[in-house]
């Protein structure tokens, strides 16, 4: 017996290799948004100065909060102004009630009014994308999954359909391999007890372990640049304030 061990470890390697080669990888997939994204946020929003050519806005186009079993919708209710011609994506904010007696149901009618929502912010003109916006807890994962899934089905064909997401679902955790989207965008700042522990990993000159999070990067132009950044992504920046002019010389991607 002792003679045919190495076979036998041979075989089973190989049936393991064949497992994994079987495996298919979510990529991020290209888009047309430009290079530059900037996030316009729940207020007055004149970004008339930027270029359209080289510059998007994802705009903050609504926020729902999941509570029970309905749906609570905050429209977008302050102006953005853009030039003519801007490639806009909608960002949906999703957020839900804490309280255990409302704690929401997150069920089937839920992401069918969340489908149906998202399909009416593609109406503003020259909205080409939607992408979502929730920071969900390890136990709303598997909504979370359903709700792309639907998402994908639901929206016009073609349509961009991206999502943020945790700087720390990007390292190691290996979850948003079973999300159906064109793009994951790591929000490289305000991370919280992650911040050092996720700059000194990019630092050192490593990459997201997650695929989907390697096609771009979310900054904030009011936090310190971060190192370590690989070239050629699409970063969409975010301001605490809202967004003038100057503010373009503090994008630092290179």
């Amino acid at each position: 017996m002792v003679y045919f061990r190495p076979i036998i470890l041979f075989v089973l390697l190989s049936l393991v290799a064949a497992c994994y080669s079987d495996q298919v990888v979510r990529e991020p997939r290209p888009a047309d948004a430009p290079a530059t994204m900037l996030w316009a946020w729940e207020r007055n929003e004149d970004l008339r100065f930027i270029d359209p050519a080289t510059t998007g806005v994802a705009f903050l186009a609504m926020t729902l909060t999941l509570e029970a079993d309905s749906v609570r919708r905050e429209p977008r209710r302050q102006p953005l102004s853009v030039p003519d011609g801007t490639h806009l994506t909608a960002v949906i904010r999703i957020e839900t009630v804490k309280q255990t007696e409302r704690r929401p149901a997150l069920s089937d009618g839920q992401i069918a009014e969340i489908v149906e929502l998202a399909r009416s912010a593609l109406e503003r003109p020259n909205t080409r994308g939607i992408q979502i916006d929730f920071d969900a807890a390890l136990s709303a994962r598997p909504f979370y999954r359903k709700l792309m899934k639907e998402l994908r089905s639901g929206l016009p064909a073609g349509t961009p359909l991206t999502m943020t997401a945790l700087a720390s679902w990007c390292v190691g955790d290996s979850w948003l391999q079973e999300m159906d989207v064109d793009e994951a965008v790591p929000m490289a700042f305000v991370m919280g007890a992650d911040a050092e522990r996720i700059r000194s990993f990019l630092r050192a000159g490593n990459d997201w372990t997650e695929p989907l999070c390697r096609a771009s990067y979310g900054l904030s132009i009011d936090e310190a640049p971060l190192a370590g950044l690989k070239p050629g992504r699409r970063v969409y920046y975010f301001s605490d304030d809202s967004w003038n002019a100057g503010d373009l010389k503090k994008l630092y991607y290179p």
